[in-house]
């Protein structure tokens, strides 16, 4: 499986290497420009156990029966894009799909996905690219582009931010392809023109370094001497190419960002979603993939500024409340001071952070020795009484936060639209709810807790099950 390539994603345009960035730009016109959709990733595919989806490039595991999926907001896409694929296995196995095989497919639940608005009655499947086996993702487009098929689901849904209650919803859906985005390419290159000469005619002229120009002297790695250098001379030259660097890097950036603001505007911005609302309406999109049809090398062009502005706006609320604790200090949001000061009780801090899957491993060789570890030297009941206390506040936290939501959104426009701001206030009450059980059952394992192992498993029994 390609891990990396697709945990690592498609590149920007921006941040390739200059003679990449140039070459692409130059031959624009070879490239098949597609839609860059903003939706979820899915893996699927079958493998000795069977037909099978999974999250595993981003920590997951494999999954072969809806069921074995937890009922949460975050895995409903995930369940539901389950049953839909198992529906279409039989015409995906007529396809060609084999055991060994794995697809990767994006995901577009519900009217905001993520950022960018969708369809209000229709969730879509999109096929992206083969990343195990020998599968023709052409085949399977071909075989179910346009199919429509209905997904029953129980799926979770909040009114009031706190409490969670399920309900049967069947749901549209269709399998498609990746829209192609219509794009005037030569237009594009003659407006680029003037910019684009003036970055190679600075990238032709002599760097000051060893009769060499701006671009050989921008490509050199500083952690190995170049053969044309003298192991004696190496110190000062490395100096002399560093300064010459900043130098060339001060001239280009400049270039390639009025560059990278003229190919948003005459290619992103134009564009309306194939799956979503008109311009008109407030639809549009993340940006677009340029892929070569030969060589399959793909990048994108995303307009960062609306597409940043908007995603802060949008997750503002939930990011404050749920962002995982990188380290024990700063800003943290609400979860991630509550599982600190948790961790902290217990002596050992980082188990409320990002870190605490390392933290485990340096602590133990297994589950009972890293649970004997952390216990050791703890007053048990100290602790308990702690927790009761910092969660008794928390949970008042809590409810003044979510009254405090509640009255900003009803008095308030956000100015998102109003599609998308019944989207974004239902995704945040959403969140509002799951912190709200986590406040719970964080309070009943408390109060069931005999010993101070089974706090430490309350707070990190996910984390210790991870890495066993």
């Amino acid at each position: 499986m390609i891990i990396n390539e697709i945990s690592k994603g498609i590149p920007h345009i921006e941040d390739l290497p200059l003679p990449e960035f140039i070459k692409i730009v130059n031959s624009l016109h070879e490239y098949e420009l597609t839609e860059k959709l903003d939706g979820a990733q899915i893996l699927f595919g079958i493998d000795e156990n069977g037909f099978y989806t999974s999250r595993e490039s981003k920590g997951g595991v494999r999954i072969y029966n809806e069921s074995e999926y937890d009922v949460r907001f975050p895995t409903t896409y995930m369940r539901a894009a389950h049953k839909l694929l198992e529906q279409v296995l039989p015409q995906m196995l007529s396809a060609g799909l084999r055991q060994g095989d794995q697809v990767e497919a994006e995901v577009l639940f519900d009217v905001l996905p993520n950022v960018v608005p969708y369809s209000e009655d229709r969730n879509y499947l999109i096929f992206l690219r083969t990343t195990e086996g020998t599968i023709n993702i052409d085949h399977l487009k071909q075989k179910l582009d346009g199919r429509s098929l209905l997904v029953d689901l129980v799926e979770p849904y909040t009114l009031d931010g706190r409490n969670i209650n399920l309900r049967e919803q069947t749901r549209q859906w269709s399998i498609n392809r990746v829209p192609q985005v219509s794009v005037n390419v030569a237009k594009v290159q003659k407006l680029l023109a003037k910019d684009m000469a003036a970055l190679v005619s600075y990238l032709k002229e002599y760097s000051g370094i060893n009769q060499l120009s701006n671009a050989i002297i921008e490509s050199l790695p500083l952690n190995k001497r170049p053969a044309w250098c003298d192991p004696s001379d190496w110190k000062l030259t490395k100096r002399l190419i560093q300064y010459q660097k900043e130098k060339i890097k001060s001239v280009t950036r400049p270039i390639l960002e009025q560059i990278k603001i003229k190919l948003v505007e005459h290619i992103v911005s134009p564009q309306q979603s194939f799956f979503g609302p008109t311009i008109q309406d407030g639809g549009w999109i993340e940006g677009v993939v340029l892929r070569h049809p030969q060589t399959r090398k793909m990048v994108k062009i995303v307009d960062k500024t609306r597409f940043g502005t908007i995603r802060e706006s949008a997750w503002q609320k939930r990011n404050m409340l749920t962002e995982n604790a990188k380290s024990t200090e700063g800003n943290l949001s609400f979860v991630g001071n509550l599982r600190v000061g948790l961790a902290t009780s217990l002596g050992h801090p980082n188990l409320g952070t990002i870190q605490a899957k390392s933290y485990l491993r340096k602590i133990g060789e297994d589950r009972q020795s890293r649970l004997d570890n952390l216990s050791e030297g703890i007053n048990f009941k100290s602790v308990q009484e702690y927790w009761f206390g910092l969660l008794e506040t928390a949970q008042t936290k809590f409810d003044r936060e979510l009254d405090k939501y509640a009255k900003e959104t009803d008095s308030t426009q956000t100015g998102l639209g109003n599609l998308l701001q019944q989207a974004v206030k239902t995704r945040t009450l959403e969140t509002f709810a799951t912190v709200s059980q986590s406040i719970l059952q964080m309070q009943n394992a408390t109060i069931s807790a005999k010993k101070t192992a089974d706090l430490v498993e309350a707070l990190v029994g996910k984390q210790l099950k991870d890495i066993e």
